[in-house]
């Protein structure tokens, strides 16, 4: 048996036994090692799997920056390497004596998906190098790109349109991160940066202190901005080229020289379904200048139409799937609607001569771009309620472009209906 520790008396006298002693210190180096082997564990296990997600992100941040140049929608493009970037906006530009030129702009920043990580934080979201738009000034007639413009930015582009007046075209950008709201004009035919948003602000007392943001009404042509001493919807109007203090004023103006009662065409449907007919509204012109839309939604329904002194007939019973209207002047109305309903189907670009309300040609989609098919059981960004917003159509003489917001801009015969030109841009990449 082994004898105790520590010391007993034996006759009166102190004496010594000896044996295995337990040391205290012994014990807090063996139970520091064992923490510290079980902390270093947790710790390589944390790493382990913080590595694993990284890569994972990483991966998968990867994955979407080799998509970058990928086609977003299913089809085919007859890319025209001379135009770089992705298309925003067209203008047709009226020349003496001669066939339109083309106003384009683009967007050719070389774009990317960045993916910001910290503890705590983790972000995806667009992001730049190269930030830019281009003009160009484009001749169909010799084929031939007369000038090309670029304007750089701090940052991307999300927000940005074109409008012409007086052999002027206004370029409105919001703003976005670094990106700042701004005005810049070009001359219409040789594509030349007239004025930028400075110059632009110095026009108007309103504006003096800088503007902070804007927004820009494609169909009311004017643009509404909030400026740097705190105010907010100040409108700039494109065809008198000065500032209202708001649209009501604006309006007022448009309706005092509005005379007599003027004819616009909208779509409607009284079943409230898919199809679309074809209508013809008649209301005093001052309400076509200031409630454009909601003439054209009020079509077909006379008890809203009484409160306007307006009234509306169907032209005739042909259904337009989901017909849009596009675009309308006192010659031609101009529809896109689909040859089917459901998740797959073809769109229709259609012109309706505005004197009779009959149709007077129809190009199939074949004729079209590949990327107006809506397939969305392929594609959910390539369904009816995200493609819709991205056309537009102008008519300027013999000539109606028809335009699809990052795609391209084709032509058509006014009269035939036969396809003119058309341009599809190059994308730009890193």
């Amino acid at each position: 048996m082994e004898p105790q520790h520590g010391q007993i008396n034996v006759s009166g006298m102190p004496q010594q036994v000896y044996g295995r002693k337990k040391s205290r210190s012994g014990c807090f180096i063996i139970g520091f090692l064992i923490i510290l082997i079980i902390g270093g564990g947790i710790t390589y296990v944390i790493y382990s799997i913080y590595n694993k997600v990284n890569d994972t992100v990483e991966n998968f941040s990867d994955t979407f920056k080799n998509m970058k140049n990928s086609d977003r929608f299913n089809g085919k493009r007859n890319v025209d390497d001379r135009f770089k970037g992705e298309f925003i906006d067209a203008i047709l530009i009226p020349v003496t004596g001669s066939t339109p030129k083309l106003f384009m702009l683009t967007d050719g920043s070389k774009s990317y998906i960045e993916t910001q990580k910290r503890p705590g934080y983790y972000s995806t979201g667009s992001a730049c190098i190269d930030c830019k738009t281009i003009v160009y000034v484009y001749d169909p007639q010799t084929n031939n790109i007369i000038k090309n413009t670029e304007y750089n930015y701090p940052d991307v582009i999300t927000s940005t349109e074109i409008a012409l007046k007086d052999n002027k075209v206004y370029q409105f950008t919001g703003s976005y991160h670094e990106t700042p709201a701004g005005v810049n004009i070009y001359d219409a035919q040789t594509g030349e940066l007239l004025t930028e948003t400075k110059e632009f602000t110095a026009q108007f007392p309103e504006l003096n202190s800088g503007i902070t943001g804007l927004n820009y009404r494609e169909k009311d042509r004017y643009a509404t901005f909030e400026t740097k001493d705190g105010r907010k919807n100040i409108l700039f109007s494109v065809d008198y080229g000065k500032i209202f203090e708001n649209d009501r004023e604006l309006g007022k103006l448009l309706e005092s020289t509005a005379e007599g009662e003027g004819t616009i065409y909208a779509m409607a449907n009284l079943s409230n379904d898919s199809r679309r007919q074809l209508f013809r509204v008649t209301v005093p012109k001052k309400h076509i200048l200031t409630h454009y839309s909601t003439m054209m939604e009020y079509a077909g329904r006379e008890n809203m139409l009484k409160n306007y002194n307006g009234t509306s007939e169907k032209v005739s019973d042909k259904n337009y799937i989901e017909g849009i209207l596009y675009a309308q002047d006192e010659d031609y109305a101009f529809v896109i609607s689909l040859d089917e309903a459901g998740k797959k189907a073809n769109r229709i670009f259609t012109c309706i001569d505005a004197k009779t309300g009959k149709e007077k040609w129809s190009v199939q989609q074949s004729e079209l771009f590949d990327y107006m098919k809506i397939d969305e059981i392929q594609n959910s960004s390539q369904s009816l309620s995200s493609t819709k917003d991205k056309i537009t159509v102008q008519r300027l003489g013999n000539i109606v472009i028809l335009k699809l917001k990052g795609d391209g801009v084709m032509a058509f015969d006014t009269e035939t209906g036969k396809k003119l030109w058309a341009i599809q841009t190059a994308p730009v990449s890193l």
